[in-house]
């Protein structure tokens, strides 16, 4: 039997040295042996005997003497009983398998007499022993959560006299404080005369807890943990709703931090999700609990301030707003004191929609930034104008793309040692069609704004390179001209290949072409490692507007440089600032002795030139030599010798 499992086994009664009973006992303690049939034969006829065999676990037995026809029938009866059996118990397993997968259980209630039975995998659900549980429908309702208990038991005593089949989600109470979340479904069935409940429990806490965090992630923002914008979308709603209803007034604050970019540009992606994290708590402190912080993304948050009853409330919760977040804190162990531009927009004064109330504040929160930043600005009439004009202005650019509005003018750089020009800068110009030569301090920052500044940057590189290339074809020696690049530019992957592949288009080799980038940008770990790969391609990098960003003096030498350029504001302030001489002297000593070239940027007075030639800067840029001008003016200016205009009276 342990070698080969039978189909069936036939045995006698009375044998030696071990009977048919203690051989069938025997064989029954074998779990292999379970749902085989087993027949005995006997000559014993009593009624003892028979009750004996079966106690031993025989099937069936047949009286001796054997009836060999009769016996044939009864074996293969046994054999397709046996064989249905074992389906059964198969199917059996399999379905209390997918139960317990399924965390699925169930019960039953005579609703006559008041017995309710449960299965094992309910009982495993409700982490109770099966012997020990009162089998009435009270024993059943004890073990729903205290909270869910009356709604639950109302809703199976109607159930004999209800709907076929009623389902609803409740909790079980398990385990002391422990809860899980179940879904149930019943069924009514009439059983001799008489109504029979039947209820399936299946164990849905995982469903739930998935469903919460997808609720979550839909309604929160993750970095911060503010209401995210779905979330935001549905409170203005509900409270335009309320409001109307009621004939109230909300205020909807719209904040957006003032340098927010300069912060990640400069110390990295993860300091500045800090300050994000530390304003969202900033904010949550200061608003009552009726009223609604979210983020809405980026640098942008937003308040809504339920029941105002005067617009001086909501100017002392928004300088609430200017002093808190204003407060300094410490990142990457450099004090931080962020700002912020308010917009504010009143329900219904301003607006009477969700869209509209958005665009008012919007548009108060740049009159804020207009007006110097750090403050905060309500909305009025007149606002609206100039939001118009923001939105043609924007149109406009974004034409200017399209009709290859944009051109190039370039500033010389001229050596204090030669007087002539040696290098230069590329500066883009915007040739309106109405307005005519378009400063780029005009329209840089709406540039920034829409996200185009990197396609600009493209632009400019693309367009500085084939301009080398043609003045070289024109007979012109190759001359270094510098393209100034926004931080967003060195945290794209695909600079180095684009640089490479206009190079190669052009024909201009590498040390020919230098890039600039911001003091501040320098001080991300990704941008450094970035513009390693640049310099040793054979691109020049320079530091643009040097001294007013976060760098210091000690950490020049580990930046991967070739040029500094020091800003206007120090040039401006050196004839009259014998302390700015100090300084400037101090950064160009440390600059000469790291073999990094100088260039001094606006420089508009002879004064000025010999000043800053005499405390050791070797090239000046500035309208004193030249103004920005089109390409085709440079060849005169290579020719031009400039050393008359320092020459000392």
């Amino acid at each position: 039997v342990k070698q080969y499992k039978p189909d069936l086994i036939l045995l006698d009664a009375i044998m030696e040295p071990m009977d048919g009973f203690e051989t069938c006992c025997l064989l029954r303690e074998n779990p292999e042996m379970v749902g085989v049939p087993i027949i005995m034969s006997t000559g014993l006829g009593d009624v003892e005997s028979i009750n004996r065999a079966f106690e031993s676990g025989a099937t069936d037995f047949i009286i001796k003497p054997i009836n060999y026809p009769i016996l044939v029938h009864r074996l293969n009866f046994m054999l397709r009983a046996g064989q249905d059996a074992a389906e059964l118990r198969s199917s059996k397993l399999q379905l209390t398998a997918a139960q317990r997968i399924a965390r699925l259980g169930y019960w039953i209630w005579d609703v006559k007499r008041d017995k309710l039975q449960i299965s094992e995998q309910l009982a495993d659900i409700c982490k109770i022993e099966l012997s020990k549980f009162n089998a009435t429908l009270e024993g059943f309702i004890a073990l729903i959560a205290p909270e869910d208990q009356p709604l639950v038991k109302n809703m199976i005593l109607d159930a004999p006299f209800g709907a076929a089949i009623q389902h609803i989600e409740y909790r079980l109470q398990v385990s002391g404080k422990e809860q899980i979340h179940v879904h149930q479904e019943m069924v009514k069935i009439i059983e001799n005369g008489q109504p029979m409940i039947t209820g399936t429990v299946q164990d849905i806490s995982q469903r739930k807890a998935t469903e919460k965090q997808i609720h979550h992630l839909a309604y929160f923002d993750q970095l911060t943990g503010l209401a995210s914008r779905s979330y935001f979308h549905e409170r203005i709603q509900a409270i335009i709703k309320s409001s109307n209803r009621r004939s109230k007034r909300f205020a909807f604050l719209f904040l957006d931090l003032d340098g927010f970019k300069d912060i990640n540009d400069s110390l990295g992606h993860d300091l500045g999700d800090q300050l994000l994290k530390v304003i969202a708590e900033r904010l949550t402190g200061v608003i009552r609990d009726e009223d609604f912080v979210a983020r809405l993304g980026g640098d942008e948050f937003c308040m809504l301030l339920s029941n105002i009853t005067s617009n001086e409330f909501v100017s002392e919760v928004a300088s609430r707003c200017l002093q808190k977040i204003n407060e300094p804190l410490f990142l990457n162990n450099q004090q931080i004191k962020p700002r912020v531009s308010i917009g504010i927009a009143i329900y219904p004064d301003d607006a009477i929609n969700e869209l509209e109330l958005m665009k008012a504040a919007d548009t108060a929160m740049y009159a804020a930034k207009d007006e110097g930043k750090q403050c905060f600005v309500f909305y009025s009439q007149d606002m609206a104008i100039q939001a118009i004009t923001r939105l043609e202005k924007e149109q406009q650019l974004r034409e200017a793309f399209e009709k290859e509005q944009f051109i190039l003018y370039f500033q010389p750089q001229i050596s204090m040692e030669t007087g002539r020009m040696v290098s230069m800068e590329a500066l883009i110009r915007w040739q309106h069609p109405e307005k005519g030569m378009v400063s780029p301090a005009e329209f840089i920052p709406d540039i920034e704004r829409l996200g185009l500044i990197v396609e600009l940057g493209n632009w400019v590189l693309n367009a500085a390179c084939e301009q080398i290339s043609l003045w070289h074809q024109a007979g012109l020696p190759y001359m270094q001209v510098a393209v100034n690049l926004s931080a967003l530019h060195f945290q794209d992957a695909g600079l180095l290949q684009m640089v490479k592949d206009i190079l190669l288009k052009t024909g201009v080799p590498a040390e020919y072409l230098e890039l600039e980038v911001t003091e501040s940008a320098m001080q991300a770990e990704e941008c450094i490692d970035f513009i390693k790969q640049l310099r040793q391609f054979g691109i020049k990098i320079s530091i643009d507007d040097f001294g007013t960003g976060y760098s210091c003096l000690a950490s020049l030498k580990q930046l991967p440089l070739d040029c500094l350029k020091i800003d206007k504001v120090f040039v401006d302030d050196v004839v009259t600032n014998p302390h700015t001489s100090l300084l400037l002297g101090a950064i160009i000593g440390l600059a000469n002795a790291l073999n990094y070239k100088l260039v001094a940027e606006g420089v508009e007075t002879k004064e000025q030139a010999l000043i800053m030639h005499g405390l050791g800067c070797q090239l000046i840029q500035g309208y004193f030599f030249s103004r920005p001008v089109p390409s085709d003016q440079i060849p005169t200016l290579i020719d031009t010798d400039y050393s008359h205009l320092t020459t000392k009276n």
